[in-house]
């Protein structure tokens, strides 16, 4: 028999009095999961439940012609055929985003990125159900696909959103940040300008669990009971209400351990209303789990950046300013699951941890015949986007300075007098100790020897990796612990 043990706490680390983000906490969860007793939507057997599967396009971009659903209809363990006409009748065709757009449930007049939702079947075991969906035969006039982002708002694009009355373009939106009249002084005056395009492409999550829901409407007192794979159980209740019309307090979410959600469960996604639609039309409850390849193909992604940077620096290499644009890929619809403009870290702290004079940022969001989304990994207040941006132009100037970028960096850090420290965007950063946690680092990673050891490969001809920086067990726990005592605390805006 194996006997597994809760961890116990390190009285040393001060557990009772550690501050909250601090340091290592104690799991609580885990046992549970290693035990095989998680219970995930997958779990989750109804009486009476019945099994829906979605027919997805295989193309990106084409006018729905025809769909003809006889042939499945007649298959005998199923139940129902749902398309987009049938949703038209319901007025269920279209949902709301949570960044005030809409975006199909199943196709009506054209499908607008590969793996779309084009038809629902709902029949008595998921077999029947995937088997069924080789019996509706779909017609397609295809149309050329848009999926550069560079060439979204070109003259003679494809417009994807043809079903807005008025539309003319993929444009979704222009925001800026920043004084722009003031870093362009900045930069007209500056000794040494470096400028650079970085992609940021498009991430997916991969969660243990795909997305699911099980619907179970009860047509006597016109409740809804939904079992889902979601991170965000109120807002969607919220949005049922609206696209469902039944009461907000007459719909219950339950969301159980949803096996992994990284910002990709945020957002509603088809599957989710279909499973609804498919109980009220049948009057049983309806299971809809989708495999991997519709997670990967149809779920929400992340980043899907073109980022533009500038940088402007003496030639003594104190850094003045910072500009970037940067062209955002939505996709079909803006699904980005929040509900704001605000687009990832340009907001707020793309300016990094430097001493600048002027910084200024616009993003332009676009639509391209792609997946919708945009949220999975930590929703608007992401970060990792604008860092990259901002280090890798410093990286660009110190080459271009022919300077140590370490050196650069240390250079030009806030400093821990000038906290608060008040940025060009507008956010207040409360505390911070950048120099201090930069050289514990460099020490920790024996960045001189490094340095050494690559200059003498070089010598040699040969190409250096970075094996130098990758800290291992309790030398790297020491760093991270020793980081944290250097790090910002919060910040706010001004």
């Amino acid at each position: 028999m194996t006997v597994i043990h809760d961890r116990p706490s390190n009285p040393a680390a001060g557990d009772e009095d550690r501050p909250i983000g601090y340091g290592r906490i104690q799991r609580k969860e885990d046992p549970r999961f290693v035990r095989g007793k998680g219970h995930y939507v997958d779990d989750i057997v109804l009486p009476g439940m019945l099994h829906g599967a979605i027919l997805r396009a295989p193309v990106a971009h084409a006018r729905l012609v025809s769909i003809d659903t006889t042939n499945a209809l007649a298959h005998p363990k199923v139940v129902a055929v749902i398309t987009g006409k049938d949703l038209l009748g319901l007025k269920l065709a279209w949902a709301p985003t949570l960044s005030a757009d809409v975006q199909a449930v199943l196709v009506t007049d054209k499908v607008r990125f590969q793996g779309q939702e084009v038809a629902f079947v709902v029949a008595e075991d998921r077999y029947a159900a995937r088997d069924a969906l080789e019996l509706i035969d779909v017609e397609y006039e295809v149309l050329p696909p848009l999926v550069d982002a560079r060439k979204a708002l070109d003259p003679d694009a494809p417009v994807i959103r043809d079903e807005i009355e008025g539309r003319t373009d993929n444009r979704i939106f222009d925001w800026e940040m920043g004084d722009k009249a003031e870093t362009d002084a900045v930069f007209a005056s500056a000794d040494v300008v470096v400028s650079q395009e970085v992609v940021y492409p498009r991430v997916h999550p991969a969660p243990m669990e795909t997305c699911g829901a099980v619907a179970d409407f009860d047509a006597v007192n016109g409740k809804l009971t939904l079992y889902e794979t979601t991170q965000a159980p109120h807002a969607h209740r919220t949005l049922f209400a609206i696209v469902a019309g039944i009461p907000e307090h007459k719909i219950r979410i339950v969301s159980p351990d949803i096996g992994g959600g990284f910002g990709n469960k945020v957002g509603i996604y088809p599957g989710y209303i279909l499973a609804v639609v498919g109980s009220i039309v049948s009057g049983r409850p309806v299971k809809w789990v989708e495999d991997r390849s519709e997670n990967l193909m149809s779920t929400s992604f992340a980043r899907d950046y073109i980022m533009q940077g500038e940088i402007a620096a003496t030639k003594d290499g104190k850094i003045l300013a910072l500009r970037t644009h940067v062209l955002a890929d939505h996709g079909a619809f803006n699904a980005t699951a929040q509900p704001t403009k605000n687009p990832a870290g340009f907001f707020s702290i793309f300016t990094g941890s430097y001493d600048l004079a002027a910084a200024h940022c616009s993003v332009t969001g676009v639509y391209t015949n792609k997946a919708p989304g945009g949220v999975a990994y930590a929703c608007s207040f992401r970060v990792t986007e604008a860092v990259y941006l901002v280090e890798r132009m410093v990286d660009i100037l110190a080459r271009k300075l022919d300077m140590d970028p370490a050196e650069l960096r240390l250079k030009n850090f806030i400093k821990p007098e000038q906290f608060p420290y008040a940025n060009k965007t507008g956010w207040v950063y409360d505390s911070g100790n950048y120099e201090a946690a930069m050289r514990l680092s460099m020490q920790l990673a024996g960045y001189e020897d490094l340095r050494r050891e690559q200059a003498e490969k070089r010598e040699r001809g040969e190409t250096h990796g970075h094996r130098g920086f990758l800290l291992h067990g309790s030398r790297r726990s020491r760093a991270k612990e020793a980081l944290r005592h250097c790090g910002p605390r919060h910040g706010r805006r001004r």
